[in-house]
């Protein structure tokens, strides 16, 4: 990790996001973390993009909200179920 302070005026957006693609860069004011940059591939911005959305962020927190209230399907069972539904090419609930 590489830390700068955002005093120095001798860095351009450029040459930052090179660094960054380096590893995380740390910029400092005062000698107090201000932001970092971080390099991000396809699966980070999915990630991200993931836990920004509230319809998703909702639809998580029905799911766990039913598990804790109704109970899961157990692992075997699902298994079961889903091996059934593809010898048979059914749907079916797990």
């Amino acid at each position: 990790m590489k830390m700068l302070t955002i005093e120095r005026d001798d860095l351009s957006i450029d040459v930052l996001f090179d660094m960054a693609s380096q590893g995380t860069v740390l910029i400092t004011r005062d000698n107090k973390p201000v932001f970092a940059l971080v390099a991000v591939d396809e699966e980070d911005l999915q990630t991200w993009q993931l836990g920004q959305n509230q319809g998703f962020l909702a639809l998580m927190q029905r799911s766990w909200d039913r598990l804790h209230t109704e109970g899961g399907v157990p692992l075997a069972e699902a298994r079961h179920r889903l091996l059934a539904e593809n010898r048979e090419g059914t749907c079916t609930t797990v």
